[in-house]
């Protein structure tokens, strides 16, 4: 029974099916409601995460670096002087004064990680980098024969339903060799592809335009009472054949039959040295759309490679014959499940769907994957969306040895390595010991 909970749990927002592949494709028969619906994909650094829905389409971003707050020196010198005390307390059972000497001068300066909630103090937080969104025109039509899949063989996320008569099919994927972010749409009649793309985020924005043929969004998170991170998100068409023209902050798309939009993302975090640079973070991102290959197929079939060459090295299957199961939504086949009903392929797309998120949201050379891995909607996430050493950190990469992900584990120990000088001025000041030590934030 336990085990049947866990399930439910660890896949509560998946639905929808077309009738194969029960392994490796995540299903669902409704848009996102909310985040936990969403498709995730991510290439390490980039994430994005699909909502599917028909008549707005939201596509929320995300980029593993960027961070609220800065760097700051939060030990309190004095702290070791109360360590005996704390202790000599603790070994008279009581508790409660312990606890009470512990929170006045055992702590962090001033609020520290911002109990929890640090987008605006220096602690800061891991937040999203905005949306783009697809608002069609011919809201009116009527759809049916919705899917919605995540095929984590591929690392591809499809949404495919009738807009009236005509067949509309999305493909979305972080690329893991060009570095960006791709969105295919297609129409099966001619020019049936009419809507308006815009990046929007609800603050922090310094800029955000649009032309014929980009879209900029540019801004700058705070860092307590000072500034902080700056970011920029630039999408281009890079192939459309409709028409397109600039309305104010949105670009037009009309009379097409197919559009192809590529998104880079950029901050100024130096992965190497871990502190802000002064480079144009909009040029930055300009320059990975460049430099990326302009062929959507070819960039497709390149990233699928390279992605594979993390899947495939651990690829659990299980024979199954054509059954009921190929009908059903992933949570509907998570309550057949949990009914006793059969369903050989579920642990096994569990297995799978566990690795394609680490391979998604780690990346040698850069952040290790956070508390969400790198989705996140919000501005302020749970818990700043950090990196919890109590345990949490560390069940992000209980996978890597166990199933053939070791190079997957580098930024771990790169971020490990990283606290250590700071972590031995924190041992000198409340433990007045040698060697280094990291908090539980």
């Amino acid at each position: 029974m336990k085990k049947v909970i866990f399930f439910i749990i660890a896949f509560s927002y998946i639905q929808f099916c077309n009738a194969q592949q029960n392994d490796v494709q995540i299903r669902f028969k409704k848009e996102a409601k909310d985040f936990t619906e969403s498709l995730p994909l991510g290439n390490g650094r980039l994430g994005a995460m699909v909502f599917g829905n028909t008549q707005a389409e939201r596509i929320a971003l995300n980029e593993i670096s960027l961070w609220s707050g800065g760097p700051q020196d939060a030990d309190l010198d004095s702290a070791h002087l109360y360590l005996k005390p704390i202790q000599n307390l603790l070994l008279e059972s009581k508790n409660k004064e312990a606890q009470a000497l512990l929170m006045k001068h055992f702590v962090a300066k001033g609020r520290g990680s911002g109990y929890g909630n640090g987008a605006n103090d220096k602690f800061g937080c891991y937040q999203t980098a905005g949306d783009l969104l697809i608002d069609w025109k011919d809201k009116n039509t009527h759809i049916t024969q919705y899917q919605r899949v995540l095929n984590v063989e591929n690392a591809m996320a499809t949404t495919q339903y009738y807009r009236g008569n005509s067949k509309i099919l999305q493909e979305v994927f972080t690329d893991f060799v060009n570095d960006i972010i791709w969105i295919k749409i297609k129409s099966t009649e001619p020019r049936g592809l009419n809507f308006d793309i815009s990046l929007y985020r609800k603050e922090n924005v310094l800029k955000n335009t649009a032309t014929q043929n980009e879209l900029i969004l540019y801004g700058q998170l705070p860092s307590g009472k000072d500034k902080g991170m700056q970011y920029a998100v630039v999408a281009t068409p890079v192939f459309c054949n409709g028409k397109i023209q600039a309305l104010g902050e949105k670009m037009s798309v009309s009379d097409a039959d197919e559009c192809v939009i590529a998104i880079a993302i950029r901050t100024n975090y130096h992965y190497k040295n871990g502190s802000l640079t002064q480079g144009d973070v909009t040029a930055m991102a300009k320059k990975d759309l460049q430099y990326s290959t302009k062929n959507y197929e070819k960039a497709q079939k390149q990233s699928i490679k390279k992605y594979q060459s993390y899947f495939n090295a651990c690829r659990w299957k299980m024979p199954a014959q054509k059954t009921a199961i190929d009908t059903l939504s992933t949570a509907e086949r998570l309550l057949s499940f949990a009914k006793g009903n059969s369903d050989t392929q579920l642990p096994v797309l569990y297995f799978n769907f566990g690795r394609y998120l680490l391979i998604s949201s780690s990346r040698p050379g850069l952040l290790p994957a956070n508390l969400q891995g790198l989705w996140a909607v919000e501005y302020q996430t749970p818990w700043n969306g950090d990196y919890h050493l109590n345990i949490n950190l560390q069940m992000n990469y209980w996978l890597t040895n166990a199933t053939n992900l070791n190079a997957l584990s580098q930024p771990l120990f790169q971020y490990t390595k990283n606290l250590v000088s700071q972590g031995e001025k924190t041992a000198q000041k409340y433990y007045n010991a040698k060697g280094w030590v990291a908090h539980v934030v």
